[in-house]
């Protein structure tokens, strides 16, 4: 069961990744472009925008979704219910957002805020009309479909995002971006999907998705202040074209952790799910993809740190430079995020959601107090306020997980250290390196430190990586040789 159970992990979390791969390259490229062509204050409004809209999405319908995942085997019923009590409770989320735009417009004293509000709003709506029908999806694995569907409803989004600023439709051109995207996920999910919502609901399946996902919901909008928070104290202390900056620094290692975290979350919990009662199984499973995870994002995170400034260069331009310092603190978080997502999908699985509850509650409380405290002096001080705390509390999430699967600390640690060792190597020589570059053109600089990054960090890993994992790799080289011979043959 659990090798079966492996394969279907692998294989949907390649599709995932390719789903996440695409779908944030496209949004990362057209952001490069309307970040060229629009002011920083453009993306404030919009970020602090989505700080509500993601609140919303989170609480509501990523509650109402997970609980439907986590389940061994839903049944028809089961999504019904979903469906209705999703699209019933974004109705009055959408209604609140868009009626008190006004209110938050005057109350950060940021001009044009209302309007943003306002469209970006019915994101909220689109999102409950097709949250279950993604859901059906990812049950039978399929993220094939869910790939193409992201892949194309992102990028004729950002095609008519980018025509309508290069038109000088400044934040116009945003909010019809975020509108097409949105539209076209829900239109792609319902005529992709064989599935359709009907009135056979379930009052032992509404009561049972309300019983759960209350902690779900309240776990969800403490995830939520602890990742938008900052946002919203920026703006309201420092104003929206900070809110720009800010986010901008957070931008690219936010997009390579969603390429990759987001891509493992969604396959993980309903793998670890149907592992729930095997103990040896789970416990397997976490610790490898623990470790998997770890050997390809420590040096991608290590590598945008090294490399922030250069990069910051190449694809936005000197008028962006301010956002470097808060792209080399945030980088941190990215690593700890992408690993720390089985913690969250491990406690959901083994039916103990109060626990994740109670840790993203410690989260948003500590996270809100920073900002309050620090935020005022700065966005550097509201950068290392984050990081700081993050780093300070992971060990809990940890043990919750190492609780639940009997793996030991010396073994999690343990596996984390071939990764984290190659990757200081790394930064170190790229700091030597640099400097004698430090005249060259600067794509030039560029393409050699990724290059040597690249090859001192797989040089260090396949000599500190466990015999295990050397083997793996070398068996799986070996198997692609033979198949290509196979074919040309």
């Amino acid at each position: 069961m659990a090798e079966n159970s492996g394969k279907s992990f692998f294989k949907g979390t390649i599709w995932a990744i390719v789903d996440n791969f695409f779908r944030q390259a496209i949004t990362l490229s057209v952001f490069v472009v309307l970040a060229r062509l629009l002011e920083p204050e453009v993306f404030g409004l919009l970020s602090f925008s989505f700080v509500f809209v993601n609140i919303f999405v989170a609480v509501i319908n990523d509650g109402i979704v997970t609980s439907i995942v986590r389940k061994e085997n839903p049944v028809e019923a089961d999504y019904n219910t979903g469906f209705w009590l999703c699209l019933g409770c974004s109705v009055p989320a959408f209604l609140f957002l868009f009626f008190s735009a006004e209110f938050f417009e005057t109350l950060t004293s940021s001009k044009g805020l209302a309007i943003v509000m306002r469209a970006t709003s019915f994101i909220i709506l689109t999102t409950g009309l097709s949250s279950i029908h993604e859901v059906w999806l990812r049950r039978r694995m399929d993220f094939r479909t869910i790939a193409i569907r992201s892949v194309i409803s992102v990028g004729l989004g950002g095609i008519v995002g980018v025509y309508l600023a290069m038109e000088g439709y400044g934040v116009t051109s945003v909010l019809a971006q975020q509108l097409t995207t949105a539209l076209t996920q829900m239109v792609l999910l319902w005529f992709t999907t064989s599935w359709r919502p009907g009135f056979n609901v379930s009052k032992t399946s509404l009561m049972e998705i309300l019983h759960f996902g209350k902690y779900i919901a309240l776990t969800n909008l403490s995830n939520a202040a602890n990742q938008n928070s900052d946002v919203f104290f920026v703006t309201y202390y420092l104003g929206p074209v900070a809110t720009g900056i800010y986010t901008t620094g957070k931008r690219i290692s936010s997009t390579l952790n969603t390429v990759i975290s987001t891509a493992l979350l969604r396959v993980s919990l309903p793998a670890f799910s149907k592992l729930q009662n095997d103990d040896a199984g789970l416990a397997k499973i976490y610790l490898q993809s623990t470790t998997l995870t770890a050997m390809v994002t420590a040096p991608i995170f290590a590598g945008i740190a090294m490399l922030s400034k250069d990069i910051t260069l190449l694809i936005l331009g000197e008028k962006w430079l301010k956002s470097v310092p808060i792209m080399q603190v945030v980088t941190v978080i990215g690593f700890l995020t992408s690993i720390g997502y089985y913690n969250q999908s491990i406690m959901v699985a083994k039916n103990k959601p109060q626990w994740q509850t109670r840790l993203t509650l410690l989260y948003a409380i500590s996270n809100v107090i920073a900002f309050v405290l620090f935020t005022r002096y700065g966005l550097l001080a509201t950068a290392l306020a984050f990081a700081g705390r993050a780093v300070l509390l992971y060990p809990i999430s940890v043990w919750c997980a190492l609780e639940l699967t009997g793996v030991k600390w010396k073994k999690y640690v343990m596996a984390l250290v071939p990764a984290l060792v190659s990757a200081v190597i790394m930064v170190i020589t790229l700091a030597q390196a640099a400097n004698y570059l430090d005249t060259s053109p600067l794509v030039i600089r560029l393409v050699v430190l990724v290059l040597l990054g690249a090859f001192t960090y797989s040089s260090l890993l396949y000599i500190f990586m466990p015999s295990a994992y050397r083997k793996f790799m070398v068996e799986t080289v070996q198997v692609k040789v033979l198949k290509q011979q196979k074919v040309y043959n």
